[in-house]
Formats: C-alpha cells, structure tokens, sequence
C-alpha cells in the first residue's frame, strides 16, 4: 500500500479528484450564495439601461405615430415588460401589454396641479388584469405616492428604476418610470414593468443537481486514473524499469517507442544510451581482455627471455669454457702432436657452434624487425630438395640414418625467397635429424596442390606432447628442457622457421603422426 501511494496514477488520482472537488465545490457555493443577487444585479442594470434609452426616444417620436408603436412592441419584447403612456393633457392612460392595450380615459380633469396622475392612477380598478398589467399598476401607483419621486420626474425632468417591493403573484418587479418631454414642457409620463422571475427554486434544483454530478464526476476521475497510466504512468514505469536494469549493466531491456511526445523521445533516448554503454563497456571489457592478453604475453616474453637469456648463457658458456682450456693446454705445450691436433679440433668445433647461435640470433632479430624484405623469385623446388636431400647423405650415413625423397615426376617450380625456404627447409632436417633414433628414416615429399604446393619433413621418434604444440614455434621455446647438449639447440630454429613461412603468406604447422612428427609448410606456384 505504500509503494502505491507513491505512485504517479495514484498522485494523479488525488490531484484531479481534489481538483474536481475544490472547483465543483466553490461553483456551488458561488452559485448558492451570489447566484440570486447576481442576477437581480444584471437583471436591474439592464432594464435600466435599456429603459433609459427606450424613454429618450421615445420622447422624440409622436405618440401616436407608427415609430412609436414598433418602439413599444421592440422594448416589451426584449425586456418581457409591459408598457403604459400616461397623458396629462387628455387625462388618458394608455397601457400596453404584448400586443395588445387598453385606454382609460377620466372624465374629471386632474385638481392637484402637483401630481396630476394621482388621480389617474388611483382610479384604475386592477381586478380584470394580468399579472403583468398588475405590477404595472402597482408600480405606477407606488409612484404617485411618493412626492420626491413625482418631483424627480415631473419637475427635474429624470428617469427613475426600482424594485416594487410587493410580489405581484408570487413575483416581484422592477419599475421604471420617465416623463415624456415634448417642446420643453412635460406633457406625459411612460411607465415600464418586468417582472423577476424567482431563481431560488432554480437554485436549488442546481444544487440536487451537483449531488449526480459528483457521481458522475467519480467515475469519470476513475477513467481519467486509466488514462493517465496509460499515457504517463505506464510509460514511465517501463522506462524506470529499464533504467534499473541499465544501472546492473544490463542492455537487453529496452523502451517500446509508441509516441512522438516528450516520453517517447525520452525512450528512445534511454534505447540509444543503452546501446551506446552497451557498446561502450564492450569495448571497455574487449580492451581490458586485450591488455590482460597483452600483460600475460608480456609475463610469457619475459619468461622466454630470461629463458633464452639463460640457455645462451649456457650455450656459450661451455664452449668458451672448452675452447679457454684446450687453448690453455696448447699455450702450456702439455701436449704431443696427435692432442694438439684434437685440442684445435674441439676449438674450432666449439667456435662454430657459437657462430650458429650468433647467426640465428642475428635472423631472427633482421626478421623481426620489419624492414627485412624478400627476395622472391621463381625456382626449381625439385633441384632444391635434391640438393639439400644430397647435402645430408653423408651426415645421415654417419649417423645411421635414411633420408627419402618423395617427388613427384614433374620438376615443381614455386614463387618464393630461395634463401629463406632452403633456411626452412635446413632448420626442419637438422630438427628432424636431432629427434630420429638410429635407423630411422627422415622422410621429405613435396605435392602439388593446383596453386600450391606442400612440403613435408616426417621423422619417427617420440611425439611432442599436445599441449607443447602450440609453443614450438614461439621464440626461446624448447621441447627437450634440460638442455641435452645433443639434443637441445637455442629454441630459435622454428621461430625463424614461422618468421619466414609468415612472410610468404604460407600456411605451417606441426602434428603426431602413428609414424613420429610431421612439420608441413606450404609455398605458391
């Protein structure tokens, strides 16, 4: 109950109903308490006016003339008056009610010179009369009677309205009486009555009436509530609702734009803010994975270093350690002929496997820096298979072990750096050749694919574990980690290897065989 008093359809309901009952209230009040003198108000003002003017032209037109007559019937009929002409010269009274009229004529001449419609008036018998003809009788005669009244009219020349003060039938009237002035000289009264209609019973007919009306009134606050939600309070309920699930970083909800108004562009604001946060945080969450990515390949680069750095410590180490003794033992002449003949062997066995390292350091840092470019140009990949394939028997013969091309019989002829993929192929047959058991067999086959052609380098012995597959081409990266000093290298032989391959726009991996390890690598035509 209390979330619902602090709703806005309920807030709406309680203003328009206050407001209904507040203006439906002071109406009645109005009406009950000035309603009556209002209109008595309006109703005297008018009738003054209206007679004023009536009494003033009628002045300046003939009595009996037909002007006259239209400016009676105009007057009667606008006002729902009664009219009457009181003559002093022929001692007649003229009265005029709707469309017809009735003349009184006294015999006997008026004797008192200062009233002389006292006796005109007074002898009018009232009983054969209408209520209209009635209040003007009444009216007239309450004239008569008043000495200061007769004076205004007949001496100072003014027109007088007031209220009867008698209710004539239930109804009371207003009277107006003004002299009727010909050649300076007053030669006439005019006399007009119209009636007040009561309003009391009106009024209180208004005020039942009020009781329905607050009724009806409910029922249409009711409606108005429904209305309101539908319009306003709805709307804005579904845009809370999605502010809310907005501010818990959820952007699936979104407004129903159903209006031009102020709440639909309000809801399609709130869409496009969500959209826009929505795409925002991804971006945010994107680049926050981005730098985490970019932190752990920043933790694993170290690692490698400080790897790499401590097995081309150790790489150098021991030749220099072995080449600073055997040179030591020629400088001290400790040996006869044959050793010094194996001490300058085991030196410059030594020298040239840190000038290996030094050079592969050297291309990998040249491949790795951007501005190496590529040779390319077209070449037999037949004659370069066989001359690597030739350049091996003896090493594999040494060794114990077979090396088999596969070829097919037409010469293959690829597009590429010829330097850089002997240097591949190179660096895939010394690995092979570290990795093949004696008598195995070291198996190189080329295919011919359409637009390409793929190059195979398959050895038998112990599979790289799957998990390692991944890494073998990262730089400093080695299988074998004690550094078996036969087996083991720097780890840079097949990053140079994904260096060169990368540039080519070629596709490489590595995979287990039933047989051992193939490495395959692919160039263009």
């Amino acid at each position: 109950m209390k979330q619902k008093k602090k709703s806005i359809t309920f807030k709406l309901f309680i203003i328009t109903s206050l407001f209904f009952i507040f203006f439906t209230s002071l109406t009645m009040l109005l009406q009950t308490v000035f309603i009556e003198n209002f209109y008595l108000s309006k109703k005297t003002k008018d009738f003054e006016a209206n007679f004023q003017q009536f009494s003033s032209t009628y002045s300046r037109l003939a009595e009996n003339s037909t002007d006259s007559s239209e400016l009676l019937s105009e007057f009667q009929d606008k006002n729902n008056a009664s009219t009457a002409v009181i003559s002093l010269a022929s001692s007649t009274l003229r009265i005029f009610e709707d469309k017809r009229q009735m003349l009184l004529k006294i015999a006997k001449k008026p004797s008192s010179a200062a009233n002389p419609t006292s006796e005109i008036v007074d002898n009018i018998i009232t009983y054969n009369m209408d209520s209209k003809m009635k209040m003007l009788i009444n009216g007239m005669q309450r004239w008569s009677s008043d000495p200061l009244a007769v004076a205004m009219v007949l001496d100072e020349g003014r027109h007088i309205v007031y209220h009867s003060g008698v209710k004539i039938d239930g109804q009371n009237s207003l009277v107006g009486i003004a002299p009727i002035v010909v050649g300076g000289e007053v030669t006439g009264i005019l006399t007009a009555a119209a009636s007040l209609q009561p309003i009391g019973e009106a009024a209180a007919v208004i005020r039942q009436f009020y009781v329905y009306f607050y009724m009806i009134a409910l029922v249409l606050i009711f409606a108005l509530s429904l209305i309101y939600s539908k319009i306003i309070a709805k709307p804005l309920v579904t845009l809370n609702k999605t502010a809310l699930k907005l501010s818990e970083l959820d952007f699936s909800a979104k407004c129903p734009v159903n209006s031009q108004d102020e709440i639909g562009s309000l809801s399609a604001t709130l869409n496009f803010l969500s959209a826009k946060l929505d795409s925002s945080i991804s971006e945010l969450k994107a680049a926050n994975e981005k730098l985490r990515e970019d932190i752990e390949n920043e933790k694993k680069l170290d690692l490698m270093k400080n790897e790499f750095i401590a097995g081309v410590s150790h790489e150098l180490k021991t030749p220099i350690s072995l080449i600073n003794s055997y040179a030591e033992g020629i400088k001290d002449n400790i040996t006869n002929g044959t050793k010094r003949e194996y001490y300058a062997h085991i030196i410059m066995d030594e020298s040239k496997k840190m000038a290996s390292l030094v050079e592969d350091m050297l291309d990998l840092s040249q491949l790795e820096s951007g501005s190496f470019k590529l040779k390319v140009e077209d070449f037999s990949l037949t004659g370069l298979l066989n001359s690597i394939a030739e350049r091996y028997s003896v090493n594999t013969r040494t060794n114990e072990k077979t090396l088999a091309l596969q070829l097919p019989p037409h010469d293959l002829e690829v597009r590429a750096d010829m330097f850089r993929i002997e240097q591949v192929l190179t660096n895939l047959v010394n690995n092979a050749l570290k990795y093949t058991p004696p008598g195995g067999t070291i198996s190189i086959s080329a295919h011919d694919e359409g637009d390409s052609i793929t190059i195979e380098v398959e050895n038998p012995g112990e599979p790289i574990p799957e998990a390692e597959l991944p890494h073998i081409w990262s730089k400093f990266y080695r299988i074998e980690k004690s550094r078996n000093k036969e087996l083991g290298g720097t780890g840079l032989g097949l990053s140079i290897v994904k260096e060169i391959l990368d540039r080519h726009g070629s596709a490489y991996g590595a995979h287990n065989t039933a047989y051992g390890v193939k490495f395959f690598f692919t160039l263009a035509k």
